[in-house]
C-alpha cells in the first residue's frame, strides 16, 4: 500500500490528518507539484486525473478520491472508529462529512477566483465570481456553526472524519493564502483553534 500525497493540498490533507488521528502507518510518497510530477506520464498511469491523493492498494486498484480513501482505511482499521459507533452517530458524522466535502468544493472555487495561485483551474480569476462563491461558502459555514453547538468537535466531543474533511479548507485559506475563512463564525473559529493545536494539523 502506498499513498501519493501533496502535503499542503486541501484534499490530501483530509487523508493525512485522518491517518495521524487514527495512528495508521501507511507508506507515503510526496509528489513534487512545483515541478509537475503529478502530470508526469508515470503518475498519470496511476491516476489519470493527475491529482492527489491516490492510494495504491495491495493487489487492488488505485483509489483516487480522498473520501473513498478514508472510508477504505476506516474499514481496514475499525478500532477507535472516526465515523461513529452506532447507526445514528454514523449517520450524523456522514452528514457533517458531506457538508464538509461541499464546503471544500465551494471553498476551492472561491480560492481559484480570490487568488491567482491556480491558473490551471482558473486562468482568469474574477473578484465578482469570488464574491458570489463566498455567499455559497457562508451558507455552509452557517449550518456548521449551528451544528457544532457547544461541542469541541464538529460531531461531538472527539474528532471524526467530519473534522478531517472540513479543517483543511480552513487551513488552506488561512495559512497558505492569509485569507479569512470562517473567522466571523465564533464557534467554528474556536473549533479551528482547538483543532489547529493538535499534532495532526501540523504542516
Amino acid at each position: 500500500m502506498l499513498l501519493y500525497q501533496f502535503h499542503k493540498g486541501t484534499n490530501p490533507r483530509r487523508v493525512i490528518i485522518y491517518l495521524t488521528e487514527k495512528e495508521i502507518d501507511v507508506p507515503r510518497y510526496e509528489l513534487d507539484y512545483a515541478n509537475g510530477e503529478h502530470r508526469s506520464p508515470g503518475y498519470l498511469a496511476i491516476d489519470p486525473s493527475g491529482r492527489a491523493p491516490t492510494l495504491v492498494t495491495d493487489g487492488g486498484p488505485a483509489i483516487t478520491d480522498s473520501a473513498a480513501i478514508v472510508e477504505c482505511l476506516e474499514e481496514l482499521h475499525p478500532e477507535r472508529p472516526m465515523i461513529g459507533t452506532d447507526p445514528v452517530s454514523r449517520a450524523r458524522v456522514r452528514a457533517l462529512e458531506r457538508l464538509g466535502s461541499d464546503l471544500v468544493a465551494r471553498g476551492q472555487l472561491w480560492l481559484w477566483n480570490r487568488t491567482e495561485a491556480f491558473p490551471a483551474k482558473e486562468p482568469s480569476p474574477s473578484q465578482e465570481t469570488a464574491d458570489r462563491s463566498y455567499r455559497y461558502v457562508t451558507e455552509l459555514l452557517d449550518i456548521l456553526e449551528a451544528e457544532i453547538g457547544r461541542h469541541d468537535f464538529l460531531a461531538g466531543d472527539a474528532p471524526t472524519v467530519a473534522d478531517s474533511t472540513a479543517f483543511p479548507i480552513f487551513q488552506t485559506a488561512r495559512e497558505r493564502f492569509d485569507l479569512p475563512f470562517g473567522e466571523w463564525h465564533p464557534r467554528l473559529d474556536a473549533w479551528y483553534g482547538r483543532f489547529r493545536s493538535r499534532p495532526s494539523a501540523d504542516y
